[in-house]
């Protein structure tokens, strides 16, 4: 690699190439094995006579996995995935008010069928966007957490002086493979100058001793499987000697990236070695008597 005194190979570039290379490469082959790696529930409230609501911000590519419809006692059932024209085709009023059965994506948003008639809940699973990298010794981005004390509803973390003077939103991030986000754009509270407290539901999983907390959308973890790490380090090299003019260096990169990225991705799946995955559905699913709770 050239030294760091050229122009463009600073910390901040190196990681600029690399989170170009996360979102450009590695996302999209992740999310094609589909098994279900960084996934996380979004719940949203669900507002009588409001029938879209938006996808997180930070699902990537806008993609979901499954949605469902949670009662208030927490029973619920998954919502079956209609095509805008087959609203229009089975003669379904787009004005017509009940319990949702079905849902339809327009643009980022979900849109439930029929519009809700009360309150309830939409929980969405999506795939979340790896968070901007940054150096483990950016403190005024990321900090280790050293201590953690879980109560009846709240989290307490104790850091290095944190900087949070007002609630705050945070993401946690576990600082062992593979790197997940274990908060996602949580409000943090002040309780001191070394400690602040999450809410309890905000954490897919507690978090420990050496897990960070940070801004949202920012993680110091590579959030990668560790087996694409390598494949990661070449193809940032490559882009980066690309970046510098020197095309012929960068080729044999980005071949051994290549390589590399087929080979990690081969082993993601199965990720059950013992058991089959049943496909449930099909594209004539829905007309074959497919749930609806009216």
């Amino acid at each position: 690699m050239p030294s760091s005194s050229v122009t463009g190979t600073a910390d901040a570039d190196i990681l600029a190439h690399a989170d170009a290379e996360l979102r450009d490469t590695l996302v999209p082959l992740m999310l094609g094995v589909r098994e279900e790696l960084y996934q996380r529930v979004f719940d949203v409230p669900v507002v009588a006579g409001t029938a879209a609501y938006r996808i997180n911000k930070r699902a990537a590519l806008s993609r979901i996995n499954t949605v469902q419809w949670i009662n208030g006692d927490g029973s619920g059932f998954n919502l079956s995935r209609f095509e805008p024209k087959q609203i229009a085709e089975l003669c379904l009023l787009s004005t017509a008010t009940g319990q949702p059965y079905a849902y339809y994506l327009e643009g980022s948003r979900v849109v439930l069928y029929p519009s809700p008639g009360g309150t309830g809940t939409l929980r969405i699973r999506a795939f979340v966007r790896p968070g901007r990298l940054t150096l483990t010794t950016d403190a005024s981005s990321t900090l280790t957490i050293s201590a953690v004390s879980v109560g009846a509803t709240l989290t307490t973390i104790t850091t290095a002086a944190h900087g949070i003077t007002t609630t705050a939103v945070r993401d946690v991030i576990a600082g062992t493979p593979s790197f997940e986000h274990l908060a996602v754009d949580a409000t943090a509270t002040q309780t001191a100058a070394t400690t602040v407290t999450l809410p309890n539901v905000s954490f897919s999983t507690p978090p420990a001793v050496g897990d960070y907390i940070g801004l949202s959308d920012v993680t110091p973890m590579i959030q990668l499987p560790v087996e694409l790490h390598p494949a990661l380090v070449e193809l940032t090299i490559a882009r980066l000697l690309r970046a510098l003019g020197k095309s012929s260096e960068a080729a044999d990169h980005s071949a051994e990236a290549q390589r590399m990225v087929a080979v990690g991705i081969q082993a993601l799946t199965p990720r059950v070695d013992t058991a089959d995955r049943k496909i449930l559905g099909g594209p004539h699913y829905r007309n074959r008597g497919a749930r609806r709770p009216w």
